[in-house]
């Protein structure tokens, strides 16, 4: 990221002196805050185009979500001063450029997301190639490890623990304290 941020603005500043150098630095610095104010405006008039046009029924939802989304980009690159982001938001303002531009996004976004959704439906435990079996919430050991009934070391029947021998433990009484007369480190009898 900081190498993207680092070539941005070494752009910017190579564009500005290249336009300072033909008009000179205040003409330059002019012709930034007029790039501005263009590109604002003309993103504002495209956005009163698209909404207008669909409140009447002519854009498609999918093809009004698009266009809001470049024409926010393409505002915001508008208004960050600067030659080569203000050339670039214009190109996502104008409606001619920004129909191109959302048939391009909307196949290539097509198609991460429906490879992000394959990524994710094979990560996830209802795939029907991977059992995914975790360690928490059973009682039961996963298949193979030592315990499971018919695996070497496993049991044949399932261990059952008494209410009573619960209390004991409870109690921090020991199991073979079954007559009540031993000492009670944990309470009353």
């Amino acid at each position: 990221m900081p190498l993207l941020l680092f070539t941005y603005f070494f752009v910017e500043v190579l564009a500005f002196l290249g336009v300072a150098k033909l008009i000179g630095v205040g003409w330059a610095f002019l012709a930034i805050f007029g790039c501005m104010l263009l590109g604002g405006f003309v993103a504002a008039m495209s956005m009163r185009s698209m909404l207008t046009s669909a409140a009447q029924g002519k854009e498609s939802v999918g093809a009004l979500a698009g266009d809001t989304a470049l024409l926010i980009a393409g505002w915001a690159m508008c208004v960050v001063p600067g030659f080569v982001s203000t050339f670039f938001g214009l190109l996502m303002v104008l409606p001619p450029t920004r129909t191109l531009m959302r048939r391009g996004l909307t196949a290539r976004v097509r198609r991460s997301l429906e490879s992000f959704g394959a990524q994710l439906f094979d990560a996830s435990p209802i795939a029907p190639k991977a059992q995914h079996r975790t360690s928490y919430g059973t009682f039961t050991p996963a298949p193979g490890q030592p315990g499971e009934p018919g695996q070497p070391g496993g049991t044949t029947a399932h261990e059952v623990i008494d209410a009573d021998e619960l209390e004991q433990w409870y109690r921090m009484d020991g199991p073979d304290e079954d007559d009540g007369a031993g000492p009670s480190r944990g309470g009353v009898h």
